[in-house]
């Protein structure tokens, strides 16, 4: 971001801070979806002019827990979805030594090893049969802010298993001679640097279905000697994803896919408030889950999606999240900031010329946000287009 960018935003919500201190109703006046579609006289419901898909890179590797970004799932699978496209994913994960081991495990012999992955969400046919191959890594690969399309060399196959793609753990067990040539390794402070972990992948040209997710912070390498079990949990991860073309959808909706690098873009006409001191802003979104209902295939919605504000340099700045509200089937952005980007649009002075919608990337998913567009509401009916909701502080009469 540019200086004069940080400067004038900082300024900005300095000021519109300042402002809400003073003036906001502590009771959250305008926070609810019961004072946004009563025609409360304070509350005007800005709809959106322009709505369009534009790409924006899918960030899917990170780290397993404890750093940022986190990453706190991969996929691994493959489906024909006909509504929003087919799909495919293989995973790279790594692992580091557990911070405790049990009193003698440096001295004893590892017996056998398996990379012990927990599913947490299953995107296709939960009945599927699922083959898996568990390739080696040679070379070290960085997964972290490398788009969701890279891919990393891998090395020799060590496994291949088929499991079910509604299995709770899927235990894939490493050959004897993988175990004896890390023996030592594993026991030693180096591990870390000397083995560089796995691909999991299906095999070349399997269409099995389903894709399996699998949750980094459970998951782990598991080793055994005679005496102890000991779980090396993963650490650095990343998903591989390719997603085809998605059938149109039908009119006034659209759809968001996650691992699909797209972003939602959208912008509102406030020229018609300006001056007005603002209270309060909230973005809501409404979408219709039932596009994606399809006996015999599991597809979600999004639990969490982003907000981002585009500045005229070309700065995408996070602004807040919102997650899912399954009664009404919407979602709310609200915070301090974006009421003061919102208090500065309509003083004339605007810190960002649109808004874009992300499907928040951890966990990784292939849920999708089927926004609904329209159609216009008719009088006294409530608007579910993509709309903010302006709580207007009254001027004295």
């Amino acid at each position: 971001m540019s200086l004069t960018i940080l400067r004038r935003t900082a300024l900005a919500l300095s000021g519109a801070f300042i402002f809400l201190a003073a003036c906001q109703d502590p009771s959250g006046v305008g926070l609810d979806v019961i004072g946004e579609e009563a025609a409360d006289p304070n509350v005007s419901v800005v709809s959106t002019d322009m709505v369009s898909l534009a790409d924006q890179d899918n960030l899917t590797g990170g780290f397993a827990s404890g750093l940022s970004p986190v990453q706190s799932r991969v996929l691994v699978g493959a489906a024909t979805d006909p509504l929003l496209g087919d799909v495919s994913a293989f995973a790279y994960v790594d692992f580091v030594p557990p911070s405790s081991i049990p009193d003698g495990f440096l001295e004893r012999v590892i017996v056998s090893a398996s990379l012990r992955l927990v599913r947490d969400y299953v995107y296709g046919d939960s009945t599927a049969m699922v083959p898996i191959q568990l390739h080696q890594m040679d070379m070290a690969w960085l997964p972290i802010g490398a788009p969701s399309d890279s891919t990393f060399e891998a090395g020799a196959i060590l496994v291949e298993q088929t499991v079910l793609a509604q299995d709770s753990v899927v235990a894939l067990t490493l050959p004897n001679s993988w175990v004896t040539q890390f023996n030592e390794i594993l026991r030693s402070d180096s591990v870390a640097s000397a083995i560089d972990g796995f691909q999991v992948r299906l095999p070349g040209g399997s269409m099995p279905g389903a894709v399996m997710g699998f949750n980094a912070a459970l998951s782990t390498l598991r080793v055994l000697t005679a005496e102890d079990t000991v779980d090396y949990p993963l650490f650095e991860v990343f998903s591989h994803i390719e997603r085809g073309d998605a059938a149109p959808p039908p009119d006034n909706r659209l759809f968001l896919r996650a691992g699909a690098s797209e972003t939602v873009v959208l912008t509102f006409p406030f020229e018609e408030f300006e001056d007005l001191p603002l209270a309060n802003a909230t973005l809501r979104l409404t979408v219709d889950p039932t596009l994606l209902d399809q006996p015999g295939f599991a597809r979600s919605l999004p639990q969490t999606i982003s907000l981002f504000g585009r500045t005229e340099d070309d700065d995408r700045l996070s602004i807040v999240n919102a997650t899912l509200d399954e009664e009404t089937n919407s979602y709310a952005f609200v915070s301090a900031t974006l009421t003061a980007i919102i208090q500065e649009a309509l003083l004339g002075s605007a810190i960002v010329e649109q808004f874009e919608i992300s499907i928040a990337p951890s966990p990784a998913s292939l849920d999708a946000l089927p926004l609904i567009l329209g159609p216009v509401p008719q009088e006294g009916q409530p608007d579910t287009r993509p709309r903010f909701a302006l709580t207007v502080i009254p001027r004295p009469s």
